[in-house]
């Protein structure tokens, strides 16, 4: 299993800010010449500064609890996750932090959260319970590492809460909880069965909804990328579907365009596809489908503009594909999310 890259840098990065070397921490990362490489304290010091850093290397997950358990041993502060959470800057979280600040409701950013968490965190499971009075998502780990999880699910539970308070404003209360609660855990912490996150549902601030100069369309694509790449497909399939939502602008490119960037042919390209078992056609509309699932989940969009977006002609035949994907209407999907 692969974990992304920059959330281990950032336990490193804070981990020299406490003492600890760059050096003895980036010889733990096993099998990876091009990590330990960026790890040394030249390369890291530039990505601390906000550049260099491949946003989209992985590393195994396996490496990253070797790392963590080092530096767990030198800390005598078991909540030092908590600690690494709010040291770090929300804008070194890249994409999920532009998308999720356009986010119109709670529902919307959280799906942004969670599919980023799935492709970055894959060890972390995400359970969603939402009521009319709360939204409660309770995190996991289900391994034999209860002193690394510990310090995994308090960093994600300090970093989820800072980027939903962010999103609410400051007049919503977000509660984080933790088996490992005792007095001298952070503002805003409270004892619980579980690592969970707890708020009322609210629509977000205008402020946060109304930035003009970014555009979900724009960014929904980008998002899909990079979380493509997180995978560990090889495929030419996959390359496809990396070029099909680089090309995007946002409307999707055709066959020739695709095949072009690719310096092939388009039926070059459909043969390569049709050995691995799959047609232009079915990845066009897996990435449609991907792309109509964040879109109809910002009201901005009316499902006319989703249609257009997707390179529909009409919306009818939008309507007709989605009841394909969903089996119901947009707009009743919409309604129920």
């Amino acid at each position: 299993m692969n974990v992304l890259a920059l959330h281990l840098y950032h336990f490193m990065d804070y981990a020299r800010i406490r003492g600890i070397a760059w050096s003895a921490m980036a010889e733990l990362i096993g099998g990876n010449e091009a990590l330990r490489q960026q790890a040394n304290e030249g390369e890291l010091s530039k990505w601390a500064a906000g550049s260099s850093l491949d946003e989209t290397a992985v590393v195994k997950a396996q490496d990253m609890y070797v790392v963590l358990a080092f530096i767990d041993n030198h800390f005598k502060d078991k909540a030092w996750g908590i600690q690494c959470g709010q040291f770090i800057s929300m804008k070194l979280l890249g994409l999920i932090y532009r998308l999720s600040l356009q986010a119109t409701t709670i529902q919307e950013a959280l799906h942004y959260l969670q599919s980023y968490l799935a492709a970055a965190m894959p060890q972390i499971k995400a359970d969603t319970a939402i009521t009319d009075d709360h939204v409660t998502i309770t995190f996991s780990i289900d391994n034999e590492e209860p002193a690394i999880n510990r310090i995994l699910l308090e960093y994600t539970l300090a970093v989820v809460g800072r980027e939903l308070q962010l999103m609410a404003g400051d007049d919503t209360t977000i509660l984080l909880s933790s088996p490992f609660y005792h007095e001298d855990y952070p503002a805003g912490w409270q004892s619980g069965d579980s690592f969970a996150v707890r708020f009322e549902p609210v629509i977000l601030k205008a402020a946060l909804r109304n930035q003009s100069h970014l555009h979900v369309d724009v960014l929904v694509p980008e998002y899909l990328k990079q979380i493509e790449q997180l995978k560990t497909d090889d495929s030419f399939a996959a390359k496809v579907k990396e070029t099909l939502l680089s090309m995007s602008d946002p409307q999707l490119p055709d066959i020739q365009a695709v095949s072009g960037a690719l310096h092939l042919t388009p039926r070059t390209l459909q043969r390569r596809l049709g050995a691995e078992g799959v047609t232009f056609r079915e990845l066009l509309e897996d990435v449609k489908k991907q792309l109509c699932s964040f879109l109809l989940r910002h009201d901005r969009y009316t499902i006319a503009g989703i249609a257009d977006i997707l390179g529909y002609a009409e919306p009818a035949s939008f309507i007709h594909s989605f009841r394909k994907w969903y089996g119901d209407s947009p707009e009743r999907m919409r309604k129920l999310l």
